[in-house]
């Protein structure tokens, strides 16, 4: 009897060789809490991926592992603040403070201004004819 769809496909992932993309992604995710670990002691990722490399750990390119620094470190954050420090940056009032919603332009300009007695500006008023005493 045949084999159903699910074994043909379990059999053939078996013998197949894993790509490089694969085995690189498999060689950081083995080193991931190291290397979590050294971004949160403040070492630069090129260190890191230097001395990894030299050390013959990842075998792969300096920008690989700063794509996968950031995706599966950082979540898609920028590469040089660690998870942690870019949340201890954000003051803690503001984390707790809820976002306003901005207010439209139409609504804004129906509001009364704060001093209405202050000279307002006047804006830009183009004249085609100049004024020659201007140029004088």
């Amino acid at each position: 009897m045949a084999k159903n769809l699910s074994e043909r496909i379990a059999e053939r992932m078996r013998n197949k060789k894993a790509s490089v993309g694969a085995q690189n992604r498999g060689a950081f995710l083995a080193l991931k809490s190291e290397i979590a670990q050294a971004i949160s002691d403040g070492w630069p990722i090129k260190s890191i991926w230097e001395t990894l490399h030299e050390e013959g750990k990842v075998k792969f390119s300096y920008q690989a592992f700063r794509n996968y620094v950031n995706s599966l470190l950082l979540g898609g954050k920028q590469a040089g603040t660690p998870p942690a420090k870019a949340e201890a940056a954000v003051p803690q009032a503001i984390q707790d403070k809820p976002a306003k919603p901005p207010v439209p332009a139409k609504q804004r300009a129906n509001e009364p201004r704060a001093n209405p007695t202050a000279p307002q500006p006047e804006g830009f008023n183009f004249d085609a004819k100049p004024n020659k005493e201007d140029f004088l």
